[in-house]
Formats: C-alpha cells, structure tokens, sequence
C-alpha cells in the first residue's frame, strides 16, 4: 500500500529560506571538529594549479602538500587516482569531466584526510567513481554528477568518517552510494559519521545509501525521484536518521535489513511520500544534532531547491574561487564606502565560462552578478561597457581579450584578474563616470593605442595591483584632463602597488586633482619618460618601489608638459641608475583609510617578477 502524500510544515526552528547551494564550507560531519581536523579544507594552504590530463592530476593528488588543483575539461583514463590528504579538486565550469576512472582517497600507507571534491562530472568508471576508503576522514563531496559507472558511483568504508556528500546529481546507474564495506568487515563499527544531504537520486536503483554498521548516518532534504530497488537500507545494527527528504515514486523509501544484510536501525520524521510505500523503521539512532547544528527546508519545497541546486555548474567556478582565494582584494578597493563593503565582485553569482566574442558581451552585459570566466582568445573592439558585480577572470595562461578593452561607465564592484589586454584600440581598460570598487589585478597589459588603465571622471576606490605593463606607452592616467577639476576633486582614492611597468614609457601614474593616492612597492624599469607625475594639486604617496634606469622618476613641484603642480611624498624608494625624485607639499596618509605592509624595497624586483601578470593566482 502506497504512503499517504503529505506536505508537512517545516519542521520548529527550520528556515523558511532554502538552504544555499552556494555555500563554500560543509555542512555536517566534514564540518565537525574531530580526530585532530579542524573541519574540511582541502588544499586552502597551498597552491592552485591547473591540470588537463591524467598525469599532472595524478602528480598533484599525490603530493604530500596541500594543493587546489582545478581540472579543466575532460580527463580520461582508467583505474582509480590516489587522493592523499590535504587537496581540493575542483572542476572548472560546467565541462570539467573524469571519465572511465575515479579518485580514492588515500591508500593503506598514506591517508585521504581533508580532501574535497567538487563541480565535476564522473562517467563511465571502471570501478568506482569515488572510494573514500582505508580510514579517510573530512571529506566533502559536493556539487559533483554521477552517472554509468561500473560497480559504486560513491562508496564510503573501511572505517572512514566525518564524511558530507551534498548538492550531488546521481543518475544512470544502479549501485549508487554505498557506506560500509561487508557484512564481515565489523571495524567499521564507530566510524563512518557521514551526511547525505540535498543530493537528487534521479532514478538511480538503489544504496542512497547502503549502510552498515555506521552511527549516526544523517539523511536530510534529498530528492529520491524513480528509485527502482529502494531509496535507504540500514543493516548491520547502523544507526540511520532520514528526514526532511521527498520521495516520489520510490515503492521502497526505505529498508531495514537488505537481502543477506543483518537489521540496522532507522528513524524516519518529516518526510514526504508521493506515490511512494511504506517506510520501515526500527529502533533508535543517536542524533547528529550531538555533533553539529542544521537546519532544514521545507520537505515540500525539496524538489524545486534540489533541481536548481544540485550537479554541476552552481556553485563559484574553481577558477574563479581559487583565483578570489589566493590572496584578497586591498587597499582602496577594500575600503567600505559609498555602500560597498569591499569588492567582491561577482561572488553569489552564477559561474559562466565565455570564450567568444558574443558571448562575453551577453556575460559583462547581464544585469545581477556574475562570475565570467575567459577562455582562449575573444576579439573586441572599441570599449565595452561592464555592469555591476561582475568578476572577471582568465582560465589558465591563455585567456586574452585583444583589439579592444572593458569600460566601466557608472559601475561598481567588479574584478578583473588575469587576462592578457592586447592591441586594443583605445583603452584597454576605463575607469570612468563615479565608477567605484573596482580591482585590476594580475593582469598583462601591450600594445593599446591609448591608456593601458585610465581611471577618470569621479572615478574612487580603486585598485591595481600585480599587473605586467609590457612596453606600453601611456600607462596609467588618473584624471581625465586639466579642466575637470569639478568632477575629479575628491575622488580618484586609488592605490597602485606590486605592479611590473617593464620598459613601459610614462604615466605610472600621472595623476591630476585625486588624493590620496597611494603608490607602493612597484617595480619601474627603464621607463623612458618618466615614472611618476603628479599634477593639478594631485596627492600622491610613492613609498617602497625601486627604479631602475628611470631617468626621471618623479613630477611633481613642476607639474608636467601643460599641466600645473601635484603634491608628492616620497620615502623609501631605491633609486638605481635613476635620478632625482621631485617632491612637494604634503598628502593624506592611505592609512587613515585601510592598513597595509611595505615590502623591502631592495627585493621588489624579485618578488614582482615573480609574482606579476598572468598565470600567478
């Protein structure tokens, strides 16, 4: 007899808001305090690196150091990949793919502990296409899709723990998510705390999930769609709760015993039954609220928040999350002003990847944010307009954005990291109109016929840092003319620091009315006109960079060609092969807006070298 469909309140204390998808730390026991683990973290000590096929995947999985490892497109190979502790994988896109294989974490010898995995799609495995196995603890398996592997999509065993698997598509295949290794293998008694939960069983057989022996096993807000064989099944004397879950068109919701599997124990509240059987439940289960807070959704509402949460593509692009990780915005960018906490830029958004012209103009053209991701070469011309909230971020080494340049007219809150600006024929990038919030990091600039970043007309809260300036001529030109007094006074708080201007002729910067404006530890090399110009009663710190072969380091007291005198302070520059730095009047001190460290001056052609331009973050 089929269960009677109920749409039951929220349970007391449940939001009544879904639960974001777009969280980007677990939720339950990967987010416990336990066996010397503080939560799951993945690689977020280490670096970010890139990978494209089986051998560097395999090369940086195994590494005895944390690393974010992003995969890009698909990577086929057989067998399974050893995962060993501390690494995040992370799919970029929607198009991040492991097929024919799968990724176990850690071997008898060296453990898989704070392991995540994320925003990839796995198929066609020749066993399974995840093992968390021989005592692998804090794992999270999230936002992932599962389909047509060959034994399980996702077994958990062998006395590994303090397990989250969310926000899963699981289809296409039979033996899904098994938890416990055999009837036989009673070392598992103990281990085994996972959480199931917001995962869409979408017409997947059975095991969502198979436990044995595991103790609590918490099974909250899934979508069990078209399960042929059963939805859960507890053996073995397990401890399972099941709640806040939909079934629909499950005859068996759930099992106590299955086939030559002993009795578990099971707790069935808040779920709701649509054209689906009868529950079996038995005994009682130790509440995972003695381990972490939660709250539930609405079980009514679990299949729409389930579909447009789960699978791939919904959460921030691990280009992009690593890129934003891998240090954070500062300086004026940072400051909160105007109604802006900081930049963040597209962070909430949905995740895009664009690599054609048409396509990135629709993505920086969407109202609401966005996280854009470049890939390879996209033409342009002229200027094009960016909105709002936008984060903007080369894949890889190659993304390149070539013959025209991105403006931002009334903007706000956008980042723009890690792309090449080619031969653009006006500027490459314009800062304009009381734009405000805008970060400008990473990034290699050549070959513009105007400015390379012009920062103009009441524009304030900038940042530019970490950009190679290739031979280009006009730079960086802060205020838009002499006569703009008005509009510019006041505004135009931008700080300039760790940036490369490599044989790049002047404006790095020359500033007109903005004050302060903040220029710290770059490196100048061989500028043919001059480095620095301050005019029409411009504030401009200079601290902490090193010349080198510049002629003319500084403008100030003289202003420069037809525009009239700045202010200028300079302290702790290293002139060498460079002359004189003029200097005038005074300037408002950049930390009474936000606080900052000064590199050694005498290292800053090494450590900007090194760390300027693309493919650093």
């Amino acid at each position: 007899m089929a269960a009677l469909a109920i749409a039951l309140p929220a349970r007391a204390g449940a939001s009544p808001e879904a639960v974001s998808p777009l969280v980007d730390a677990p939720i339950g026991f990967a987010a416990v305090n336990a066996l010397g683990q503080n939560g799951t973290t993945g690689g977020a000590a280490g670096p970010t690196v890139t990978v494209t096929n089986a051998t560097d995947l395999a090369h940086y999985a195994g590494l005895n150091t944390p690393y974010t490892i992003l995969v890009s497109g698909r990577i086929t190979f057989s067998d399974m990949i050893t995962v060993v502790a501390n690494k995040s994988i992370l799919g970029i896109g929607s198009t991040a793919e492991i097929s024919g294989g799968g990724l176990q974490m850690g071997s008898t010898t060296r453990p898989g502990n704070n392991v995540i995995v994320r925003n990839l799609r796995f198929t066609n495995a020749s066993d399974d296409s995840i093992s968390v196995t021989n005592s692998a603890h804090h794992v999270w398996i999230d936002h992932n899709d599962f389909s047509n592997g060959f034994d399980g999509l996702l077994d958990i065993k062998r006395q590994s723990d303090f397990v989250t698997v969310s926000w899963n598509h699981f289809h296409d295949h039979s033996k899904t998510a098994l938890l416990g290794h055999s009837d036989t293998f009673t070392q598992d008694v103990g281990h085994l705390r996972v959480t199931y939960h917001h995962n869409f069983f979408d017409g997947s057989e059975q095991r969502h999930p198979r436990v044995r022996f595991g103790e609590p096993v918490h099974v909250f807000n899934n979508y069990y769609l078209n399960n042929g064989l059963y939805g859960v099944a507890s053996t073995m004397n397990a401890g399972v709760l099941v709640e806040g879950n939909y079934f629909q068109n499950v005859a068996h919701p759930s099992h106590v015993g299955y086939e030559k599997s002993g009795p578990g124990r099971l707790v069935e509240r808040n779920n709701i039954y649509v054209n689906s059987g009868v529950p079996e439940t038995a005994g009682s289960v130790v509440e995972p609220r003695t381990y972490y807070s939660y709250t539930l959704d609405n079980p009514a509402n679990i299949p729409t928040i389930v579909r447009n949460g789960a699978g791939v593509g919904h959460v921030a692009a691990p280009a992009a999350t690593a890129a934003l990780l891998a240090n954070t915005v500062d300086g004026f960018a940072a400051v909160n002003a105007l109604g802006q906490n900081g930049t963040t830029g597209g962070v909430g958004g949905r995740v895009v990847t664009v690599s054609t012209t048409d396509q990135l103009l629709t993505a920086i053209d969407t109202v609401g944010p966005l996280i854009i991701q470049v890939q390879g070469t996209i033409n342009i011309t002229s200027k094009q307009g960016v909105r709002p909230n936008k984060t903007i971020v080369g894949l890889g080494t190659s993304a390149v954005i070539n013959g025209g340049g991105l403006d931002f007219h009334r903007s706000f809150n956008v980042i723009v990291r890690n792309i090449r600006f080619t031969n653009a024929e006006d500027d490459a990038v314009n800062i304009g109109q009381n734009s405000h919030h805008i970060w400008v990091d990473h990034n290699e600039f050549s070959g513009a016929i105007d400015g390379s970043v012009d920062i103009v007309r009441g524009a304030d809260y900038v940042t530019v840092s970490w950009n190679w300036f290739r031979g280009t001529d006009k730079s960086m030109l802060l205020g838009h003319s002499d006569g703009n007094a008005s509009e510019d006074t006041g505004h135009l708080k931008v700080t300039i620091h760790h940036n490369f201007f490599d044989g790049s002729v002047q404006r790095h910067p020359r500033l007109r009315f903005g004050e302060p404006v903040h220029v710290y530890n770059n490196y100048y090399r061989a500028n043919t006109l001059y480095g620095v110009a301050s005019t029409m009663n411009g504030g401009l710190l200079l601290e902490g960079n090193y010349f080198e072969n510049v002629a003319h380091p500084c403008y100030s007291a003289s202003g420069y060609a037809d525009s009239g005198p700045g202010r200028l302070v300079q302290r702790n520059n290293v002139l060498t092969g460079s002359g004189t730095c003029e200097v005038n009047g005074s300037v408002t001190e950049p930390r009474n807006f936000y606080q900052y460290t000064v590199d050694t001056p005498a290292n800053v052609p090494g450590i900007v070298r090194a760390g300027a331009g693309v493919g650093k973050i």
